[in-house]
């Protein structure tokens, strides 16, 4: 009885999404490798040049003087550790609203150099704006805030249509045949016409794939609809957040738990400690053996520093969660440590690793890529049936009708 609307459901939400779901299946299967792809276009500001400089004392206060002389108009947001020793310092502006993009300037502190700049999530087919591109196709579909909603909502109906595939293709509970049935079901066919095995195709394939599917689905909408994801696992395990910061993409204020109120590790005294480099050597007081990652700055006299930092054994490989928010004096007013943090805390902190596969060996990191090429054989294979079906029909419809009495109608 559920049969036929869940089929009609299935078939033209498949259709109807199914050119977004296959473009965020295509350029997720490439972001899994976004940052040896980035290093690799862009060796110059990735790589650490064949002829080092000496460090300066203060590397993040050269950086930002040099962003000062060669783009005085820069206002800067982020200042992003080098992904190598040696390599170039990052430094962000923030996102315009419009437009959505966030120009990134690449310096090298130690030797002086200014190396360049991109524009995040501009159109342009070159080798500096190729991955940026490609992520800013995946997550925002070039659209911005609009576009990123648009994702979001695209990957709650992949959740649906895996759902809705897995339902109807169940084997039906026959006594004795069960195992048979799902050998069926999970296998594809050499033998009859080439109708039976698009379907067979497109079934075992879901099948397969249903669990990876819903992960990455539903992990793909909570990256989106952050605030409602949050707020529903707090109603039900411990959550710690820290309060927004402006202009960040993090939890909103007023719904929030409570700051990290545990004494800090004892740390020698800074009351002059209002300099980006010292906010960095007060953080890592906080974390002795984790590496910073991003620094992003005040955006006021009254404003805080956030330092994010990468402690060994956190899901989030590249830059983890661990955060300490300093004031322009260096005293710590908040820290976050995702080891020690509430098990609803942890939940939230595993949704970008997961969706990503960061975490995981090439093993994994080729199957989440193998993965992204699902919804485009899904859609193909989907879009194939229905057209063979529709021109059934159109041939029935058309072929001539004879009467009883071998009269054609």
């Amino acid at each position: 009885m559920m049969r036929k609307p869940l089929t009609l459901l299935h078939r033209w939400v498949g259709l109807v999404a199914g050119l977004v779901l296959a473009l965020l299946g295509l350029t997720g299967s490439l972001m899994v490798w976004q940052a040896p792809l980035d290093a690799a276009l862009n060796p110059q500001w990735f790589s650490a040049p064949a002829q080092a400089c000496p460090a300066p004392p203060r590397p993040v206060e050269r950086t930002l003087a040099l962003l000062a002389e060669h783009a005085p108009q820069a206002r800067a947001q982020t200042v992003v550790a080098p992904r190598e020793p040696g390599a170039a310092y990052q430094v962000w502006e923030r996102r315009e609203a419009a437009s959505g993009q966030r120009r990134e300037h690449f310096i090298d502190p130690a030797c002086g150099l200014y190396l360049g700049q991109r524009d995040r999530g501009a159109l342009r087919l070159d080798a500096a704006h190729a991955v940026p591109l490609l992520y800013e196709l995946h997550s925002r579909l070039l659209s911005g805030d609009t576009g990123h909603e648009i994702a979001g909502i695209t990957a709650l109906l992949f959740t649906g249509l895996t759902l809705t595939g897995l339902w109807l293709a169940w084997p039906p509970a026959a006594r004795g045949r069960r195992l048979r049935a799902w050998r069926q079901a999970l296998s594809v066919s050499t033998a009859g016409p080439p109708t039976r095995r698009w379907y067979e195709l497109h079934r075992a394939a879901g099948l397969w794939l249903t669990p990876l599917a819903l992960l990455v689905s539903l992990t793909g909408a909570a990256l989106v609809f952050q605030t409602p994801v949050r707020d529903a696992i707090a109603a039900v395990l411990p959550v710690q957040r820290l309060a927004k910061l402006p202009g960040s993409k993090g939890a909103k204020a007023g719904k929030a738990g409570p700051a990290d109120t545990r004494p800090a590790p004892a740390q020698d005294p800074a009351p002059a400690a209002s300099a980006p480099d010292e906010w960095l050597a007060v953080a890592q007081q906080q974390f002795p053996t984790a590496r910073w990652s991003r620094l992003t700055l005040p955006t006021s006299n009254q404003g805080l520093a956030e330092v994010r930092l990468l402690q060994p054994g956190e899901l989030r490989a590249a830059t983890g969660f661990t955060r300490v928010r300093l004031d322009r004096q260096g005293q710590v007013r908040e820290r976050y440590d995702p080891l020690q943090a509430p098990s609803g805390s942890q939940l939230i902190d595993a949704v970008f690793p997961l969706h990503s596969a960061e975490p995981f060996g090439l093993a994994i990191r080729l199957l989440w890529s193998a993965f992204g090429l699902l919804p485009a054989t899904l859609l193909a294979t989907g879009a194939w049936l229905w057209w063979r079906r529709q021109r059934r029909r159109h041939a029935a419809s058309a072929a001539p009708v004879t009467t009883a009495a071998g009269r054609v109608g």
